[in-house]
């Protein structure tokens, strides 16, 4: 049997009220290729922060190579051979793509000659010889996951932990980097890593730790992990292993209801054709089509970064457009700005709520019919705190003083003020406790049944299938199939999508 490499004993941490990891107990076998999994949300990356010393754990230790290094600082814990990668990229962007691979180098090499002539060793390792002598501004998005993978390897690490260095690349380039990561472990380096791309991990890892909400509840190779049924049940929702549903309906429109100013369309409401767009020299969508039309619930749904929250932000004007065509309620408004999409009712309710913490309630309502809907504001405000009663009990409460649960219904509260002829919710069951996920379903089933056309982006993929009228996944910036949600419901596509099955 291999040596253990890293071991982590019953490891907590607590932020405010919200217990991030909860007594996780892993072990990592040197020389190994192990992944580390879950939903959004499960705790993961808090994981290999309290791990690589970013973070000191409230409870539990962490052993390196035998030694307990909890809390240690991470440049100890680097210069001691554990390095790693981050989610978000960002390389020192005037030097070029060998200055950035050397300053990893320069950790055993302080000689800067020496430093520089090992950085482009590393360099043609990860594929980015050609490319050395280029800003790392200019490099697109798969060029600086090379680079903060290249990085990390010129600081010569015996574990290296890896977060999401896969995330926002296109099939082909995640092909390209797979053989990449691999080689590693031939080289005797033991790999950590956290992914989503699930074609990704189930090809490469010999041994898989699943994580939901802060704990974990599976282990096991990768056969193991696609056929167990709480791991199922952790992505795609209760009931989905079995293809049965908990999911509760509400049939009964709220007491108070809102005349939203819409008009019933024979076209779609929202119609989305080949749309492509991200952020700088990154694309994230890569021709996406899709339509809501007036009175529907459509559900997005796909695994952690698919793209789904920058198609929001992309038909909001909040990301420019790069390609392709976005009408609402007949009008073309691709590429139109924000202050202009938002008065003719597209309302977004944003992924983390977003509400101002510092402000009341009664102000974070008012600031929602700031450029919509101010003539009706009173009466607006009473139909949110009939959908909402814990909310008029709040009035004058600060925000960021309430509860997760009731943060969300104020979001949503916020949206509501504008009259929204679409409304766009986007992760509103994120960070919350099974019996508040099934409270925000309710409640959006009660908006359903006010007619109010919704398009919901879910990743609880079963409560979402029972709320929507008609269902579209993405995986990797692109649409894989659309279809109604009783011929989803125990889709292989569907798991597939989420699971790599």
């Amino acid at each position: 049997m291999a040596d253990i490499i890293l071991s982590v004993s019953g490891v907590s941490i607590s932020f405010g009220g919200l217990k991030a990891v909860n007594n996780v107990s892993l072990d990592v076998p040197q020389g190994s290729l192990t992944a580390l999994i879950g939903p959004n949300g499960a705790g993961k990356t808090t994981l290999f922060a309290l791990m690589s010393g970013f973070l000191k754990p409230h409870q539990g230790t962490v052993t390196y190579c035998g030694q307990d290094i909890t809390g240690q600082a991470p440049y100890i814990n680097a210069v001691a051979g554990m390095t790693r990668t981050f989610q978000i990229v960002q390389p020192f962007a005037a030097q070029t793509v060998l200055e950035n691979i050397a300053v990893g180098a320069h950790l055993h090499y302080p000689n800067r000659h020496v430093a520089l002539n090992f950085a482009r060793d590393i360099a043609q390792q990860v594929g980015l010889i050609s490319q050395i002598d280029k800003p790392a501004a200019d490099l697109t998005v798969a060029g600086r996951k090379r680079l903060e993978l290249a990085r990390a390897l010129a600081a010569k690490p015996k574990l290296l932990l890896l977060d999401e260095v896969l995330a926002g690349l296109n099939p082909q380039e995640i092909l390209e980097m797979i053989p990449v990561i691999r080689n590693m472990t031939q080289q005797g380096i033991t790999v950590l890593m956290i992914e989503h791309v699930m074609q990704a991990v189930m090809n490469l890892a010999e041994h898989i730790w699943v994580l939901a909400q802060g704990e974990l509840i599976a282990q096991g190779n990768p056969n193991d992990i696609t056929q167990n049924a709480q791991v199922i049940e952790a992505y795609l929702g209760k009931g989905a292993a079995t293809g049965q549903s908990t999911a509760s309906v509400v049939t009964n429109a709220p007491s108070t209801q809102v005349s939203f100013a819409s008009t019933q369309h024979t076209n779609p409401l929202l119609e989305v054709s080949g749309l492509r767009g991200g952020y700088g020299h990154t694309e994230v969508l890569r021709g996406i089509d899709l339509k809501v039309y007036q009175g529907e619930t459509v559900a997005l749904l796909g695994s952690n970064g698919a793209g789904k929250t920058t198609f929001n932000q992309m038909i909001c004007g909040l990301v420019p457009t790069q390609a392709g065509l976005v009408k609402f309620a007949n009008v073309d408004i691709t590429g139109a700005h924000y202050t202009n999409i938002v008065p003719r009712g597209l309302i977004q309710v944003p992924e983390g709520r977003k509400i101002f913490p510092n402000l009341t309630v009664l102000e974070n309502l008012e600031l929602g019919s700031f450029s919509r809907a101010r003539a009706r504001r009173s009466e607006n405000i009473e139909y949110v705190f009939n959908t909402f009663p814990r909310l008029r009990e709040r009035t004058k409460q600060l925000a960021g003083t309430m509860s997760g649960g009731e943060q969300q219904m104020l979001a949503i509260g916020r949206g509501l003020m504008a009259e929204p002829i679409l409304l766009i919710l986007d992760e509103p069951s994120l960070g919350l406790s099974p019996r508040l996920v099934e409270e925000m379903f309710e409640l959006i089933h009660k908006l359903r049944e006010t007619g109010l056309s919704i398009l919901l982006v879910e990743q609880n993929v079963a409560q979402s299938l029972n709320t929507a009228d008609r269902v579209y996944v993405m995986e990797n910036g692109a649409l894989k199939f659309s279809g109604l949600p009783s011929d989803l419901m125990n889709s292989d596509d569907l798991r597939r999508a989420y699971l790599g099955l």
